[in-house]
């Protein structure tokens, strides 16, 4: 406890500094003001309510019309925003946070702690579509201790709360809005950030304002312009024409011709995302654990990453990224053998004469759909006959949200980013079995109470080493269980035109342009 003591000292010392260096700190030699700045994206958004995400990329633009409680910086440390500080009493179990003053969202209305309950009321409560819930579900109950103060009680100790409030679930939104529009702030965000939606032509783009009464520094950038791209050849050749000035996600095999381009500058941290193949653990061949782990040895990830990826994302080698807290390579490796994988087959008793289905989205991920037929091409290098369909997102993800009895998914690409740098939202906000469709996110349906206890077990303990084991333990059950076919870990491939400076770009698989200047 005297460690976590310490621990929250650094990080109210810290949120101390920032304030005093100022918000969103620009780059030193600020430039003239860029009336646009033009972002080619690959996906159109479902819902901009932040209760209601599912998708980084969303969230992100979210971020920019809402604003976050806290933001935690490309180097894991929290810097405040809507919230200055907070204090955590010595059980753990109540967390005193404290607002920002003479906040005011786009529309006027204060953003004080009666909106900030009523966001997380909002959050919690189980009649709303609240995919990430599992993030802040140990909340019990909010309360308002003043106009600019909130506390929070936990229903036990939970070492990321702090980091988690940093998520874009925690974002408020004005009550005015949530009166006027109802669930209408789908379409029609109200919120605090440095940004106001302008336009929102579904299917084409997503036009951002700057928020001339936001209260951190002036946004250098008039207007953010989301130009809904689907084809990645097509975003980067917008890109090199000058036809956009940020190209999310480009082609993975021309990242090395992009980076020798001088008008051209590439990002590309490490991410957070995993990207896998869900195995559904409740229907279908894959209920077998035999078959899912059969499946994990007919594929050659590492020719995946070199030859289809061109080296923009490694191997999986445990259940989360490495660059998470709580991360631990596995002592067994599903390494490529296919006759190791066609072994396994024959003692699952395993059908040839069936069709596997596989689905997968296009624009989402690095070359989405290509890894997709990869995966394919590999199960039937092995006899298995697999029909792969493709779907635009907003109707994948659709599919995904379908409870047990309606969902038609056997084997399906998908990625996982955990938005805090803690293993906890892999581990948990993936594979606990309360994450299950419809009420969360974890597609593949896997339960396992043994594992539900080993990760719930690495939420209450406080100690960092404890924690560490307790994460070793919880990765190793899911790990020989396979409800993935374990694939890759991205790196988040963001370019843009070189002359663009100051961008922000996040391993959390986020970027903000607000103070970015142009040459």
């Amino acid at each position: 406890m005297k460690k976590m003591a310490i621990h929250i000292k650094r990080i109210l010392f810290i949120s101390l500094l920032v304030m005093g260096l100022g918000l969103w700190s620009a780059p030193s030699g600020q430039g003239a003001e860029v009336k646009e700045l033009r972002i080619g994206i690959g996906i159109d958004a479902d819902t901009l309510n932040p209760q209601e995400q599912t998708t980084t990329l969303i969230q992100n633009m979210c971020d920019l019309i809402y604003d976050t409680l806290f933001y935690q910086n490309p180097e894991a440390k929290l810097e405040p925003r809507l919230a200055t500080r907070y204090e955590m009493s010595k059980d753990g179990l109540t967390y005193t946070i404290h607002l920002r003053k003479g906040v005011k969202f786009s529309d006027g209305t204060p953003c004080d702690a009666k909106a900030v309950k009523l966001t997380l009321d909002r959050a919690l409560d189980p009649k709303m579509r609240v995919p990430l819930r599992f993030a802040i579900a140990v909340i019990k109950e909010v309360k308002v201790v003043d106009d600019h103060t909130i506390r929070l009680e936990l229903k036990y100790p939970f070492a990321p709360l702090a980091a988690t409030l940093s998520l874009t679930i925690c974002s408020p939104i004005s009550p005015a809005a949530i009166e006027k529009y109802g669930e209408g702030v789908r379409e029609k965000p109200v919120g605090a950030g440095p940004y106001i939606l302008k336009e929102w032509v579904k299917g084409d783009r997503i036009v951002m304002v700057r928020n001339e009464n936001y209260y951190g520094k002036r946004p250098n950038v008039a207007q953010l312009t989301f130009k809904i791209i689907p084809d990645d050849a097509t975003r980067e050749a917008m890109l090199r024409t000058g036809q956009i000035d940020v190209c999310y996600k480009p082609l993975p095999s021309n990242v090395a011709a992009l980076k020798a381009d001088p008008k051209i500058r590439v990002d590309m941290p490490l991410d957070t995302r995993t990207i896998f193949m869900g195995l559904n653990c409740k229907k279908g061949v894959t209920q077998n654990k035999l078959v899912r782990q059969a499946f994990n040895y007919a594929v050659d990830k590492k020719a995946i990453c070199k030859k289809i990826l061109f080296d923009t994302a490694i191997p999986m080698e445990g259940p989360v990224s490495p660059i998470l807290f709580g991360y631990h390579r596995m002592a067994h490796q599903y390494d490529y053998n296919p006759d190791k994988a066609k072994e396994l087959l024959k003692k699952a008793n395993f059908d040839f004469n069936q069709t596997v289905s596989m689905r997968t989205p296009q624009g989402r991920y690095l070359f989405d759909k290509q890894v997709s037929e990869a995966v394919q091409a590999y199960l039937q290098a092995i006899g298995v006959k697999a029909e792969l369909r493709t779907y635009d997102w907003p109707t994948y993800i659709a599919g995904l949200l379908k409870p047990i009895e309606q969902s038609e998914l056997e084997v399906f690409l998908l990625g996982w980013g955990p938005l805090i740098l803690d293993a906890d939202m892999g581990l948990y906000g993936q594979f606990h079995s309360s994450v299950n469709p419809p009420k969360g996110l974890g597609a593949a349906h896997y339960s396992n109470p043994v594992y539900d206890e080993a990760v719930e077990a690495t939420r209450r303990e406080q100690d960092p080493k404890k924690r560490l084991e307790l994460f070793k333990k919880a990765s190793e059950i899911v790990w020989d269980d396979c409800p993935w076919i374990w694939l890759h870990v991205e790196k988040f491939v963001i370019a843009y035109s070189s002359k663009v400076k100051g961008m922000v770009v996040t391993s959390t698989e986020k970027f903000y342009p607000t103070y970015v200047t142009m040459d």
